[in-house]
């Protein structure tokens, strides 16, 4: 499987804390995308910054099997936070996910990977590959790590989600709403744990 970067390094204003380290199920936010990451096989490498004294308690007993990277400039936006993320990738695709989506299940990972297969055995160009639910794109993203270094001289400001979209994604149908559930505001994130207290 391919290496897989979680932005957690922002500073999480309309939550009014810092999200990753919530607590969700028997973790944290941040331990729950970890787990889904390192369950489909990936290795997962954690970006810090704001909070980079408090990541390693928030990913828990999943740390050990964790790269954690240090974004020193977290206050100038995601892209600087994703680029640190960038510069540690090693296999020849990598997947995005926020810190703040628990649900994407692991199967997600898994059928971006086969299509990413599928493309390369068809000789099709490598492209990145958005999970969707009901024709929604969401996370997590696979992503050719041949546009790293394209990637890593984006100005801070840029939006990363226009690079890719306009780089020929494809899209993938995986049949789950979690890939669309992230958790930005208060009213999401306890709505998220009472849906998880009926699952329960």
């Amino acid at each position: 499987m391919f290496d897989c970067i979680i932005p957690a390094a922002g500073a999480s204003s309309r939550m009014g804390a810092w999200k990753p380290g919530l607590a969700f199920r028997d973790g944290t936010l941040l331990s729950a995308a970890a787990a889904r990451a390192l369950e489909a096989g990936c290795r997962v490498i954690v970006v810090a910054g704001r909070a980079a004294d408090s990541v390693p308690g928030a990913l828990g007993s999943r740390g050990d099997r964790v790269e954690i990277v240090l974004n020193p400039a977290w206050e100038e936006g995601m892209m600087g936070s994703l680029q640190a993320g960038m510069a540690r990738v090693s296999s020849p695709f990598f997947f995005v996910l926020p810190a703040d989506m628990p649900f994407v299940p692991a199967r997600a990972f898994r059928l971006l990977a086969r299509e990413a297969e599928v493309r390369a055995a068809a000789g099709l160009p490598e492209s990145p590959v958005f999970p969707a639910f009901r024709g929604e794109p969401g996370h997590p993203v696979l992503i050719p790590s041949s546009l790293i270094r394209e990637a890593l001289r984006l100005p801070r400001d840029a939006r990363f989600k226009d690079f890719l979209e306009a780089r020929g994604p494809v899209y993938v149908e995986v049949g789950d709403p979690g890939i669309r559930t992230d958790l930005d505001t208060r009213s999401e994130y306890e709505g998220a744990l009472r849906l998880v207290s009926r699952s329960s």
